[in-house]
């Protein structure tokens, strides 16, 4: 049996077994401690995926099971029971591909997330002999495969993620079009065509409170992952939410790297994270980025917290800070610059479906697009007692290196309608005042406001 480590110094405990994992003596957080006893949940806001209800590929013989691929399956497998608001016109093509997924998950211990998006939004203003819409569709096709479970002690996975990306009626971001090097829908990142967006190998070790990761990753899968803003088919589009436009800018891409995550006891966690950076687009492995002389380095501590008791569920404030010999603007070690940034983040379920979260970051002015950026923000899910419906709302606002541009704000607002048991649809508006773009070191000065509309079918 594996005790965790160092938590003695953090309060008085008493050794107990862990509801969770068995086979570990664990030191629970006392009755009444802030801090969460529950090792699953420190796990899931750290970043640690252990795949639970996945059996592994290498694991005890599976039972034999007759599976008819052709009975009605109406929901996603990932969505569960929802309400459509119509009837859902896929329930007959998707069936098949439904029972497959939930067949490959019980036999080879995969697990897929199929998706298509497309978003179209439409701004009041952009620059001159630019547009004012566009529109962008992403394909995903991601499979989590569990290849083995030591005793529940020392699980080890392999995520492979591809993805297809058109932009129309042009191949430009709307935000550069309007003059803002904030990203109006993250689903376009600068990366068209097809992409391998993750490769990478996970390993558990000392009971699951360790994970090392190797491969093509996002550093913001463990640093800065805001669960009410870090999916943008769902949740909010504008990149200021989605992570950060300053401490992490340039470096939220899918880079070749490393991460270690460490969960010393219930409540606690330390992520550690050391990338190859680059702003050249980077479509296959990233292996080529390695001579460039170039290395970002990110931590990360927090805390998972029970502040609401029985009424609410848990939160979690954490503070972290990165440094780099790189910048927005680098492509090789003799273009770059090194600097620093740190960043404060709170987020707070107050019921298990509304929640709010806060989070500032600052980064070296030569380091970053924006020296500072402030976010806060609400979400609300299964609206009007409706699964899968969901209403958030956020402000923020940036501040760059260019003293004389000013302060840069963006509200942004969506409400997420369960159309049918396949199809997403979310109306979206963003209100920009004052863009600016660093790089290009010029500002509108006024207000622009972009309408959007996203449909998400999940297969």
């Amino acid at each position: 049996m594996i005790a965790p480590l160092g938590c003695a110094v953090l309060f008085s405990s008493t050794l107990a077994q862990s509801p969770n994992n068995p086979s570990s003596a664990l030191q629970m957080a006392p009755e009444g401690s802030f801090l969460t006893s529950d090792l699953n949940t420190t796990q899931s806001f750290a970043g640690i995926d252990l795949m639970a209800s996945t059996p592994a590929l290498f694991g005890p013989t599976k039972k034999q099971v007759q599976y008819n691929f052709f009975e009605p399956r109406p929901n996603a497998i990932p969505w569960g029971q929802v309400n459509g608001l119509l009837p859902d016109p896929f329930s007959a093509l998707f069936s098949p591909v439904r029972n497959l997924e939930v067949a490959s998950q019980e036999q080879i211990g995969t697990r897929w997330d199929i998706y298509n998006v497309t978003v179209y939004q439409a701004s009041t203003s952009s620059m001159a002999g630019n547009s004012d819409a566009e529109g962008v569709n992403r394909f995903n096709l991601r499979a989590d495969v569990k290849l083995w479970d030591f005793g529940g002690g020392a699980v080890g996975r392999v995520t492979a993620q591809m993805r297809q990306t058109n932009a129309f009626p042009k191949s430009s971001d709307l935000g550069t079009q309007v003059g803002t090097d904030i990203t109006l829908d993250s689903n376009f990142t600068g990366h068209l065509g097809t992409r391998l967006a993750r490769l990478r190998y996970e390993q558990g070790f000392l009971d699951n409170h360790v994970v090392f990761s190797i491969g093509k990753i996002n550093p913001n899968d463990y640093l800065l992952n805001n669960p009410f803003a870090g999916d943008e088919t769902t949740q909010f589009l504008a990149s200021i939410f989605d992570g950060s436009d300053a401490t992490l800018s340039g470096f939220q891409g899918y880079l070749l790297g490393t991460a270690l995550l460490v969960v010393p006891c219930e409540g606690v966690y330390a992520n550690f994270v050391a990338t190859a950076p680059s702003t050249q687009a980077t479509n296959g492995l990233g292996a080529d980025l390695l001579d460039t002389g170039l290395w970002w380095f990110g931590s990360e501590v927090g805390i998972v917290t029970d502040f609401l008791g029985d009424k609410g569920a848990p939160g979690r404030y954490s503070v972290g800070f990165n440094t780099t010999n790189a910048s927005y603007g680098s492509t090789d070690i003799a273009t770059a610059s090194s600097g620093n940034g740190f960043w404060l983040m709170a987020t707070e379920y107050f019921t298990a479906d509304i929640g709010a979260w806060a989070q500032f970051t600052y980064s070296d002015p030569d380091v970053a697009l924006y020296k500072s950026e402030f976010t806060a923000g609400i979400s609300i899910d299964h609206c009007f007692g409706r699964k899968r419906d969901g209403f958030g709302a956020a402000f923020g606002y940036t501040t760059n290196p260019q003293g004389d541009l000013g302060v840069q704000t963006v509200t942004e607002i969506y409400y997420r309608l369960q159309l049918t048991e396949s199809v997403q649809l979310t109306p979206d508006i963003q209100i920009i005042t004052n863009p600016t773009n660093p790089v290009a070191d010029t500002s509108d000065g006024g207000t622009i406001v972009v309408f959007g509309l996203r449909a998400l079918v999940h297969f």
